[in-house]
Parts: C-alpha cells; structure tokens; sequence
C-alpha cells in the first residue's frame, strides 16, 4: 500500500504555541508588579504637576490616590487570601489521589481534628503531630485516618466496622485550631481496640477540601452520621 506523503504546512500565519498556565504565585507576582507600577504612576504624574502649576490644587489628586492605595491593598489580601486557599485545595486533592490509588473503592471526608483526637493519636504514635486538616477514608470493612506529611500520605489510625459500637454527633466545645470549633459538631465514632479497651475517635467536619469552614449541626452532618452508622450495619 502506497505511503501518503507528508502533509505540507500550508501558507500563512504559523500556529501559536499552547501557553503554560500562570501559577498562583506568578499571577500575584504580576498583579503586585501592575499596582506598583500604578502607584509610581500616581506619583510622578503629582512631581510633574507640582513642578510645572504649583498653585494647582491636587486635593483631588490625593483622593485618587488613597483610592488606588486602599485598591491595591484589597485587591493584595484577597490575592493572598485566595492562593492560600488554593494551596490547601490542592494539598487535599493531592492527598485524596494518594489514597485512590490505595484504595479507589473508598469514599472521603475531609476533617478537621479535636483535641480528643491530637491525644489518641498521640498516645498510639508519639512521633506523629497532627496538623489543622486531615482526611477520613470510609470504605467496606474499615475506617481510617489520613494526613498530607512532607507531600506523603500518611495513615495515622485504622477503625474496623466490626469493633464499632455507635456513630453519633457530640457537642465538643474548646477544641480546634479556629474560633468556630468551639460552636461546630464532632462526628464521634466509639469503638474497641485490638486489645478490647473502649475509645472514641472524634472529628470535626469541613464543608469542602481545602475549606477551614466547619460543618455544624444539620442535614449535611446528619447524612454523614447515618451513611457511617448503615457501613457499620452493612459490615
């Protein structure tokens, strides 16, 4: 069979490269760039006017410039605000995809840790610290916790349905590493260890991955208790 010849590039304009998407980072590194440029603007624009009409009177020009000021400061921290978020996204997307490829038959529950929690794992794993988010992972026969360390998923504690005893929300006041912890809900999980003592795993659930917002009381938390009370059942 004859080979078709190589397809000729036709004239006229070349195609463009595919351009790499801006990072977080380099999006607030052109957008702090891009106000001190308006800033230093602002300021010669007021040298050169003083220096040609000094009787002008710029106290207009004051207020534009408070104005720009006041702008770029806002539009900073929400910048700021918004790549942090985007970090802690993308630290549980990373950590979820982690634990996927363990287990892809599991279902995920970001959380966030109450002091009960911190103290039960401690007492099972000295050398472990747990930080501001970490990751429930609820499949057929087990439950287990999971944090994002040093870009490594990491299992901190596992739960079998079979020495589950109750699903239920608790009133957990004074714990979390925010001031909403005090007025938000912890899905407590009793159950009994392989050396048949009693304990309790307690957790504070986020709205979102990446999300520091805590689920409180209603149908959202109730769904979830239900869910983990019927894998108890089922298991």
């Amino acid at each position: 069979m004859p080979r078709r010849p190589d397809p000729v590039p036709r004239p006229g304009r070349a195609r463009r490269p595919e351009r790499t998407p801006m990072s977080a980072a380099q999006r607030l590194s052109t957008l702090r760039w891009v106000i001190v440029g308006i800033w230093a603007a602002l300021v010669t624009a007021r040298v050169v006017v003083v220096s040609t009409a000094p009787e002008v009177d710029l106290s207009w020009f004051g207020i534009v410039e408070f104005g720009a000021i006041a702008l770029g400061v806002t539009v900073i921290v929400v910048a700021v605000v918004r790549a942090a978020a985007v970090r802690r996204r993308h630290a549980d997307e990373a950590l979820a995809l982690a634990i996927h490829r363990i287990d892809p038959t599991v279902w995920l529950v970001p959380a966030a840790p109450t002091t009960e929690l911190r103290d039960a794992i401690a007492e099972v794993r000295p050398e472990a610290s747990l930080g501001p988010r970490v990751t429930w992972a609820f499949g057929a026969t087990e439950a287990s916790l999971w944090e994002l360390e040093d870009r490594k998923a990491t299992r901190l504690l596992v739960i079998r349905w079979s020495r589950v005893v109750h699903v239920g929300i608790e009133d957990v006041h004074g714990d979390g590493d925010r001031a909403d912890g005090r007025r938000a809900c912890a899905v407590a999980i009793h159950y009994v260890r392989p050396d048949d003592t009693p304990a309790v795993a307690t957790f504070f659930v986020r709205t979102a991955p990446g999300a520091r917002r805590l689920l409180g009381r209603g149908p959202r938390l109730d769904r979830l208790v239900a869910d983990l009370a019927r894998e108890r059942i089922v298991a």
